[in-house]
C-alpha cells in the first residue's frame, strides 16, 4: 500500500498493492489517476524495484535515515538522509521542507529542526542535529537544545519533535522499509 498526496486538495490517495499490481501490469511508466476528492488528474510515475535499486547504486554513499515512531499522531515512516541540510518538520502543502512528517501533531513546526550531513577531513559523515526556532524545541536524550546548538548524533539516538520521537540510525533503510518511490507530476 502506497499513499500520495493530491497537489490541489493536499487529500491522501491510497493505492492499495492490488491497485500498484494492476498499474504495473499495464506496462506503461507513467500512468494517470483522479482524486476522488476534488477530480484532479494527477500523473505519476511508477518505479520498478530494479530501476530503484539501479538508483541507489548510482548514489552509493549511505548518509543514513531516520524513523518517525508511531503514536496517536501518525504513523512509523523511514527517510533517507541526504549529504547537506535535510530540514525536518511537519507536513503542509503549503510548505516546502526536505523531510515532510506526516502527522497530526499540532506540537510539531513545518520547519522544526535540522541534521546536517558533513564529511570530515578523513572523509568520515557527521550527523549534526539543531532545532530550527520551532516553539517547542527539539529535546536529544531530555535536554533541550538551545538556540543555534548543534548536537553530534549517533546511531541509535532518540530526539523527540514536539510529541514526536524519532530514531536517528547510521544505517541504511531495510529493504523491506523502502518506498518504491512515485512520484507526482
Amino acid at each position: 500500500m502506497k499513499k500520495i498526496f493530491c497537489p490541489k486538495c493536499d487529500e491522501a490517495i491510497v493505492l492499495s498493492d492490488v491497485r500498484l499490481r494492476e498499474l504495473r501490469e499495464r506496462g506503461e511508466e507513467r500512468q494517470s489517476i483522479v482524486c476522488p476528492s476534488c477530480t484532479h488528474q494527477l500523473r505519476i510515475r511508477l518505479r520498478s524495484k530494479s530501476e530503484t535499486s539501479e538508483e541507489s547504486q548510482k548514489s552509493e554513499a549511505n548518509w543514513g535515515h531516520i524513523i518517525v515512531l508511531e503514536n496517536v499522531f501518525g504513523y512509523k515512516q523511514y527517510f533517507p538522509l541526504r549529504k547537506g541540510l535535510n530540514h525536518i518538520g511537519r507536513r503542509n502543502k503549503d510548505t516546502q521542507t526536505d523531510i515532510p512528517i506526516i502527522t497530526g501533531d499540532p506540537s510539531m513546526d513545518r520547519h522544526h529542526c535540522i541534521i546536517k550531513v558533513s564529511l570530515t577531513k578523513q572523509g568520515q559523515p557527521v550527523w549534526a542535529l539543531m532545532d530550527h526556532d520551532s516553539h517547542v524545541g527539539t529535546f536529544v536524550g531530555g535536554n533541550i537544545l538551545g538556540p543555534k546548538e548543534y548536537y553530534n548524533l549517533s546511531n541509535g539516538d532518540v530526539f523527540t519533535l514536539g510529541a514526536t520521537s524519532v530514531i536517528f540510525s547510521t544505517e541504511p533503510i531495510p529493504q523491506d522499509e523502502q518506498v518504491e518511490g512515485e512520484s507526482v507530476h
